[in-house]
């Protein structure tokens, strides 16, 4: 069955999606068009040029893209991820959106008029890194007349471009609804602050999914990078349980 798939934000979160994809492969799902914000919008970059979930996962465990992630001394942000785009391009090379091999759109916030847009075609690096720069932690990407920031702030769980496709959409939210213990640092009060606001900008959007997939990732944080494999298998396993009672429904 062909599918278009939607992607969430969510930090290292987020590596719980290529365990979905995994999974939707393995059942026999088509994947023909992606739609991604933030962290989804970098799996679905990956997964649109054409690498398999196996090799996306060695990616992110070998952990070589820390090193691009510049800190700053705070004006706009704390970290620059100007240099992410070194990252991308060694790895993706592919320069524009519309280029890459499945559809792919990318969910961004322009922070100068406050307007979520969504990019189906223009330069892939500085529109995925644009759309992974949270607020108050990344700098903002500037990208012709836009000043993009994560587009999970208003949309982050981007179903819009596939809406009245006649091809069924699933999606998936790596952003579990969780209590955690007080913040202590100013990072994970700007991370907790996120969290809560895309809460419920997402919740209607579930609704017009036609399947929906919620990993149980409720013990991990958003930057659980010693998890890796632990949230990757929590994508994978939820993805089948979802699937499994959907063909006994």
């Amino acid at each position: 069955m062909k599918i278009n798939l939607v992607l969430s934000g969510g930090a290292v979160r987020g590596v719980a999606h290529i365990g979905v994809i995994k999974a939707l492969e393995e059942v026999g799902f088509e994947i023909v068009g992606v739609s991604g914000v933030s962290a989804g919008a970098l799996v679905g970059a990956f997964y649109c040029a054409g690498y398999t979930p196996d090799e996306m996962l060695e990616i992110v465990k070998a952990k070589e893209w820390i090193k691009y992630i510049k800190p700053r001394i705070p004006k706009l942000g704390f970290f620059s991820l100007s240099e992410g785009e070194k990252f991308l391009r060694k790895y993706l090379q592919v320069d524009r959106i519309e280029d890459l091999e499945k559809e792919f759109h990318v969910c961004a916030l322009d922070i100068i008029t406050g307007k979520t847009v969504y990019f189906s075609e223009g330069d892939l690096y500085r529109i995925v890194l644009g759309s992974c720069a949270l607020p108050g932690i990344f700098e903002p990407v500037r990208y012709r007349h836009f000043l993009l920031v994560d587009g999970g702030i208003t949309n982050n769980l981007p179903v819009e471009p596939f809406l009245e496709r006649g091809i069924p959409v699933v999606g998936v939210d790596v952003n579990p609804t969780d209590n955690i213990d007080k913040p202590k640092t100013i990072i994970s009060i700007l991370l907790r602050s996120f969290v809560l606001a895309v809460r419920s900008n997402a919740e209607k959007r579930r609704e017009l999914c036609n399947l929906l997939i919620v990993p149980e990732l409720e013990k991990y944080s958003l930057y659980n990078l010693w998890k890796i494999d632990e949230i990757y298998q929590a994508g994978y396993r939820k993805c089948l349980e979802v699937v499994k009672e959907l063909k006994y429904e």
